[in-house]
């Protein structure tokens, strides 16, 4: 039987009690039902996670008491970042979501040539506290015990400004002349950068400022994959070579 698990940042010790926020109550208590003295697990997303029993203090509120702690390693040996030009609602969604759980252990959502989305500063701050959020929600669901940083969103020409030195990836260029054979062998060894475009893609310009700056431009077959796609299979891809697939 599949253990419901919470996210619950603390320093956990056998013996400690800890409550649940409101949002966890209603959704353990009303959402799963899960009854009084249920096993559940909690995770702080750091590496460490624990056993802990549920109490129900209310009809809406609940305490967990730590009955076992541990720090499993459920993490992929690769360090990959996404550079994900942000695309509109539901795709930059699943994106975060399915990235999470194959592994990427950063976020930074990038305003592109092509970007379609068009938010103040404000609504960008409130965006990337929902990608956060569902980036806490797909380690919950995928047994992972540390949570992928959000990066707050910026310009492209601002995280090229950002580095002095070449940085390793790739960049997805349904044009290039190469697939993912082509990445040096030496890249599994680095933090991978994986730059993918918005619905409209990457513009030339942009893919060259890329390569310029050390990156690989691959295309993934014959076939234009949308943005949503991309990372899901460029990370599986590279999961399967270098990873723990």
């Amino acid at each position: 039987m599949r253990i419901s698990r919470f996210y619950l940042p603390s320093d956990y010790v056998v013996g400690q009690t800890l409550t649940l926020n409101k949002e966890q109550a209603h959704y353990a208590i009303t959402v799963l039902r899960l009854k009084d003295n249920r096993l559940i697990e909690v995770f702080d997303g750091k590496g460490n996670q624990a056993l802990a029993t549920l109490k129900h203090t209310s009809r809406r509120t609940a305490d967990i008491l730590i009955t076992e702690v541990s720090s499993p390693d459920t993490e992929s040996p690769l360090h990959t970042i996404l550079l994900q030009g942000i695309s509109k609602g539901d795709r930059m969604d699943y994106t975060i979501q399915k990235c999470v759980e194959l592994g990427i252990n950063e976020i930074r959502p990038l305003i592109t040539q092509h970007c379609d989305v068009k938010l103040n500063e404000q609504k960008l701050i409130k965006l990337v506290q929902h990608w956060q959020n569902i980036a806490i929600s797909a380690c919950e669901q995928s047994n992972r015990n540390v949570v992928p940083i959000v990066h707050p969103a910026q310009s492209y020409a601002d995280w090229l400004g950002e580095h002095n030195e070449a940085v390793a990836g790739l960049v997805l260029n349904p044009y290039a002349k190469a697939g993912l054979k082509a990445a040096p062998s030496q890249l599994a060894e680095q933090a991978i950068h994986l730059l993918i475009g918005p619905e409209g893609g990457l513009s030339d310009s942009e893919v060259a400022q890329a390569v310029q700056q050390g990156l690989t431009d691959i295309q993934l077959g014959k076939r234009i994959l949308r943005t949503e796609t991309a990372g899901v299979a460029v990370l599986s891809a590279l999961q399967f070579h270098w990873g723990d697939f």
